[in-house]
């Protein structure tokens, strides 16, 4: 009884994280801000549209924000920032997905982000956290525009670990167990 219960509860963590009523892109302004990038150190070479910035590097736009020891900045042929790889111990991205929400947190040793499907790969104690709920793995795939998720553990008896936060009843709202009380 008590692993088919288990068995429940996982499967409600799963759906909760892919459900369309929690759908939802960057903040819209987001691609419309400057991008300001803090390093100790830049190499830049215009010909392969490759910028690598190092040491304390901190990268902004709107509510993204990329934290990394290194981040790669891949351009495409007209110059447009079309994939960033940060590497660190851990490397952090952040960006708020919804006005009303918190912002979709995520860390890893290595981070490649491709900015024009908005797709996270994560690799290397890979850490995800949306709302208090959290899913920790070796490697996370995470499409941010339509939320899927796929994780892998580490080779061997490497685990997938979710951990989903039940949902905060208002305080003016009863359950049926405590109106029976009164």
């Amino acid at each position: 009884m008590k692993a088919n219960k288990l068995r429940h509860l996982w499967l409600i963590a799963a759906i909760a994280l892919l459900l369309p009523g929690t759908r939802g892109l960057a903040l819209p302004q987001d691609r419309e801000q400057p991008i300001k990038v803090q390093a100790k150190k830049l190499e830049a070479n215009r010909g392969k549209n490759l910028s690598v910035y190092s040491g304390d590097v901190v990268i902004t736009q709107g509510s993204l924000q990329i934290r990394a020891d290194r981040v790669e900045v891949h351009g495409n042929a007209t110059g447009e920032i079309s994939r960033v790889i940060a590497t660190g111990r851990p490397a952090h991205f952040q960006q708020q997905m919804v006005q009303s929400q918190n912002p979709v947190k995520a860390r890893a040793r290595r981070i490649e982000f491709t900015v024009s499907t908005d797709e996270l790969h994560l690799i290397g104690d890979a850490h995800v956290n949306r709302d208090g709920n959290t899913l920790t793995a070796e490697k996370i795939d995470y499409d941010l525009k339509s939320e899927e998720m796929q994780a892998q553990g580490q080779s061997g008896d490497g685990r997938v670990e979710m951990i989903w936060k039940p949902e905060k009843k208002n305080s003016g709202q009863q359950t049926d167990e405590g109106q029976k009380q009164q």
